[in-house]
Protein backbone atom coordinates (compact mmCIF):
# COMPACT_ATOMS: atom_id res chain seq x y z
CA UNK A 1 0.00 0.00 0.00
CA UNK A 2 1.20 3.49 -0.84
CA UNK A 3 -0.50 6.68 0.41
CA UNK A 4 0.57 10.17 -0.64
CA UNK A 5 -0.77 13.64 0.14
CA UNK A 6 -1.20 15.35 -3.24
CA UNK A 7 -3.06 18.55 -2.41
CA UNK A 8 -3.90 20.50 0.73
CA UNK A 9 -5.00 23.88 1.97
CA UNK A 10 -2.82 25.39 4.73
CA UNK A 11 -3.83 24.89 8.36
CA UNK A 12 -4.06 28.66 8.90
CA UNK A 13 -7.10 28.70 6.56
CA UNK A 14 -9.13 27.05 9.34
CA UNK A 15 -8.31 29.83 11.76
CA UNK A 16 -8.60 32.66 9.22
CA UNK A 17 -12.08 31.56 8.14
CA UNK A 18 -13.34 30.83 11.65
CA UNK A 19 -12.26 34.18 13.10
CA UNK A 20 -15.40 35.74 11.63
CA UNK A 21 -17.51 33.74 14.11
CA UNK A 22 -15.57 35.00 17.11
CA UNK A 23 -14.72 38.55 16.00
CA UNK A 24 -11.03 37.67 16.38
CA UNK A 25 -8.40 39.51 14.39
CA UNK A 26 -4.65 39.36 14.08
CA UNK A 27 -2.14 36.71 13.22
CA UNK A 28 -2.83 34.33 16.10
CA UNK A 29 -3.80 30.84 14.95
CA UNK A 30 -6.93 29.85 16.87
CA UNK A 31 -7.33 26.43 15.21
CA UNK A 32 -6.39 24.37 18.27
CA UNK A 33 -8.73 26.20 20.66
CA UNK A 34 -11.55 26.04 18.11
CA UNK A 35 -11.29 22.31 17.46
CA UNK A 36 -10.15 20.94 20.81
CA UNK A 37 -11.30 23.66 23.19
CA UNK A 38 -14.71 24.46 21.72
CA UNK A 39 -15.34 21.31 19.64
CA UNK A 40 -16.11 23.59 16.69
CA UNK A 41 -15.58 20.99 13.97
CA UNK A 42 -17.46 23.08 11.39
CA UNK A 43 -14.32 25.22 11.17
CA UNK A 44 -12.60 22.18 9.63
CA UNK A 45 -14.71 22.62 6.50
CA UNK A 46 -12.46 25.48 5.43
CA UNK A 47 -9.39 23.33 4.80
CA UNK A 48 -9.14 20.24 2.63
CA UNK A 49 -6.74 17.48 1.71
CA UNK A 50 -6.44 15.11 -1.25
CA UNK A 51 -4.62 11.80 -0.97
CA UNK A 52 -3.60 9.19 -3.52
CA UNK A 53 -3.94 5.57 -2.39
CA UNK A 54 -2.43 2.62 -4.29
CA UNK A 55 -2.19 -1.09 -3.64
CA UNK A 56 -5.42 -1.59 -1.72
CA UNK A 57 -8.15 -4.13 -2.36
CA UNK A 58 -11.49 -3.35 -3.95
CA UNK A 59 -13.00 -4.48 -0.62
CA UNK A 60 -11.04 -1.77 1.18
CA UNK A 61 -11.97 0.78 -1.49
CA UNK A 62 -15.63 -0.08 -0.94
CA UNK A 63 -15.26 0.74 2.75
CA UNK A 64 -13.57 4.06 1.96
CA UNK A 65 -16.30 5.19 -0.43
CA UNK A 66 -18.89 4.70 2.30
CA UNK A 67 -17.55 7.90 3.91
CA UNK A 68 -20.24 10.19 2.63
CA UNK A 69 -18.44 13.52 3.06
CA UNK A 70 -15.41 12.68 0.93
CA UNK A 71 -15.12 12.53 -2.87
CA UNK A 72 -13.40 9.92 -5.01
CA UNK A 73 -11.74 9.13 -8.31
CA UNK A 74 -11.37 5.35 -8.60
CA UNK A 75 -9.37 3.23 -11.02
CA UNK A 76 -11.61 1.70 -13.67
CA UNK A 77 -11.03 -2.00 -14.30
CA UNK A 78 -11.98 -1.39 -17.94
CA UNK A 79 -8.60 0.26 -18.53
CA UNK A 80 -6.37 -2.13 -16.58
CA UNK A 81 -4.39 -4.82 -18.40
CA UNK A 82 -3.92 -8.07 -16.45
CA UNK A 83 -1.27 -9.26 -18.93
CA UNK A 84 0.97 -6.37 -17.84
CA UNK A 85 0.66 -7.28 -14.15
CA UNK A 86 -1.70 -4.39 -13.43
CA UNK A 87 -3.96 -6.70 -11.38
CA UNK A 88 -2.59 -7.92 -8.09
CA UNK A 89 -4.19 -9.87 -5.28
CA UNK A 90 -4.17 -8.21 -1.85
CA UNK A 91 -3.81 -10.91 0.80
CA UNK A 92 -5.61 -10.12 4.08
CA UNK A 93 -3.39 -10.04 7.17
CA UNK A 94 -3.38 -12.78 9.77
CA UNK A 95 -4.52 -15.74 7.70
CA UNK A 96 -3.26 -19.29 8.12
CA UNK A 97 -1.13 -20.82 5.38
CA UNK A 98 -4.05 -23.04 4.39
CA UNK A 99 -6.36 -20.04 4.00
CA UNK A 100 -3.72 -18.13 2.08
CA UNK A 101 -3.26 -21.09 -0.29
CA UNK A 102 -7.01 -21.35 -0.90
CA UNK A 103 -7.32 -17.61 -1.59
CA UNK A 104 -4.34 -17.64 -3.97
CA UNK A 105 -5.80 -20.64 -5.79
CA UNK A 106 -9.13 -18.83 -6.15
CA UNK A 107 -7.31 -15.69 -7.35
CA UNK A 108 -5.41 -17.58 -10.05
CA UNK A 109 -8.59 -19.33 -11.23
CA UNK A 110 -10.53 -16.04 -11.27
CA UNK A 111 -7.81 -14.22 -13.18
CA UNK A 112 -7.55 -17.07 -15.68
CA UNK A 113 -11.32 -17.06 -16.21
CA UNK A 114 -11.30 -13.24 -16.58
CA UNK A 115 -8.63 -13.41 -19.29
CA UNK A 116 -10.45 -16.25 -21.04
CA UNK A 117 -13.72 -14.31 -21.08
CA UNK A 118 -11.98 -11.25 -22.58
CA UNK A 119 -10.39 -13.41 -25.30
CA UNK A 120 -13.81 -14.79 -26.25
CA UNK A 121 -15.14 -11.26 -26.76
CA UNK A 122 -16.75 -10.42 -23.43
CA UNK A 123 -16.46 -6.75 -22.50
CA UNK A 124 -14.09 -5.98 -19.62
CA UNK A 125 -16.89 -4.34 -17.63
CA UNK A 126 -18.79 -7.65 -17.72
CA UNK A 127 -15.81 -9.97 -17.28
CA UNK A 128 -14.62 -8.16 -14.15
CA UNK A 129 -17.58 -9.66 -12.26
CA UNK A 130 -15.50 -12.83 -11.75
CA UNK A 131 -12.67 -10.98 -9.99
CA UNK A 132 -12.55 -11.29 -6.18
CA UNK A 133 -13.01 -8.35 -3.81
CA UNK A 134 -9.31 -8.48 -2.95
CA UNK A 135 -8.24 -7.44 -6.45
CA UNK A 136 -5.88 -4.47 -6.21
CA UNK A 137 -7.00 -0.97 -7.05
CA UNK A 138 -6.02 2.65 -6.57
CA UNK A 139 -7.91 5.84 -5.96
CA UNK A 140 -7.73 9.53 -5.12
CA UNK A 141 -9.75 10.78 -2.17
CA UNK A 142 -10.46 14.41 -1.35
CA UNK A 143 -12.44 16.17 1.29
CA UNK A 144 -12.54 18.90 3.84
CA UNK A 145 -11.00 18.13 7.23
CA UNK A 146 -14.37 17.60 8.88
CA UNK A 147 -15.03 14.85 6.32
CA UNK A 148 -11.63 13.31 7.09
CA UNK A 149 -12.38 13.56 10.84
CA UNK A 150 -15.53 11.49 10.28
CA UNK A 151 -13.59 8.95 8.19
CA UNK A 152 -10.98 8.53 10.94
CA UNK A 153 -13.61 8.18 13.63
CA UNK A 154 -14.97 5.09 11.84
CA UNK A 155 -11.88 3.58 10.25
CA UNK A 156 -9.27 3.96 13.01
CA UNK A 157 -11.52 2.16 15.44
CA UNK A 158 -10.08 -1.09 16.77
CA UNK A 159 -13.09 -2.97 15.37
CA UNK A 160 -12.43 -1.86 11.77
CA UNK A 161 -10.96 -4.40 9.36
CA UNK A 162 -7.15 -4.45 9.43
CA UNK A 163 -6.60 -3.24 5.85
CA UNK A 164 -8.85 -0.18 6.15
CA UNK A 165 -7.40 0.60 9.57
CA UNK A 166 -3.87 0.50 8.09
CA UNK A 167 -4.93 2.86 5.30
CA UNK A 168 -6.54 5.22 7.82
CA UNK A 169 -3.36 5.17 9.97
CA UNK A 170 -1.24 6.13 6.95
CA UNK A 171 -3.57 8.98 5.98
CA UNK A 172 -3.81 10.18 9.58
CA UNK A 173 0.00 10.36 9.77
CA UNK A 174 0.12 12.49 6.61
CA UNK A 175 -2.63 14.82 7.80
CA UNK A 176 -1.11 15.05 11.27
CA UNK A 177 2.08 16.36 9.67
CA UNK A 178 0.09 18.87 7.60
CA UNK A 179 -2.42 19.85 10.33
CA UNK A 180 -0.70 19.26 13.71
CA UNK A 181 -3.16 21.45 15.62
CA UNK A 182 -6.11 19.37 14.38
CA UNK A 183 -4.93 15.77 14.17
CA UNK A 184 -3.10 15.20 17.45
CA UNK A 185 -1.86 12.03 19.15
CA UNK A 186 -4.67 12.48 21.71
CA UNK A 187 -7.33 12.45 19.00
CA UNK A 188 -5.67 9.45 17.32
CA UNK A 189 -5.79 7.46 20.55
CA UNK A 190 -9.46 8.35 21.08
CA UNK A 191 -10.33 7.26 17.55
CA UNK A 192 -8.43 4.01 18.02
CA UNK A 193 -10.32 3.29 21.23
CA UNK A 194 -13.69 4.16 19.71
CA UNK A 195 -14.33 7.05 22.12
CA UNK A 196 -16.00 10.30 21.17
CA UNK A 197 -13.87 13.35 20.35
Amino acid sequence: MKVKLTLSKPQIAISDNAKICYGTTGDKDITESLVHGHGHLAALRFAYATVSIEGISVACQNQIVRSKHLDYMVQSKRYVNPDKGEFKFIMPDGLTEVHQFKLRENWENSLSLYKSLIKTGMKKEDARSVLPANTSTKMNVTGNLQGWWGFFKLRLNQHAQTEIRNVAEEIYTLLQQEYPLVFTDDVLNKFRGGTQC
